[in-house]
């Protein structure tokens, strides 16, 4: 029995590219993080966990595919 109606739900999490507000410097972050993301060259949290999507503190530049 062929099943070609039904749907395959779409993810809602993806990669995102971030520009750090403090450095400038970019860097991909997961949308769902579990963990505290900090920059790599200035320390600065970029990404903390708040249930499902994590709160991106800064500028986000788009998904990467």
């Amino acid at each position: 029995m062929k099943k070609n109606h039904i749907e395959i739900p779409k993810p809602s999490s993806k990669f995102q590219k971030v520009d750090c507000g403090e450095c400038g410097e970019q860097q991909i972050v997961y949308s769902h993080a579990s963990t505290i993301v900090a920059c790599n060259s200035c320390g600065n949290t970029i990404a903390e966990p708040r249930g499902s999507k994590a709160k991106i503190n800064g500028k986000i530049l788009g998904s990467v595919e």
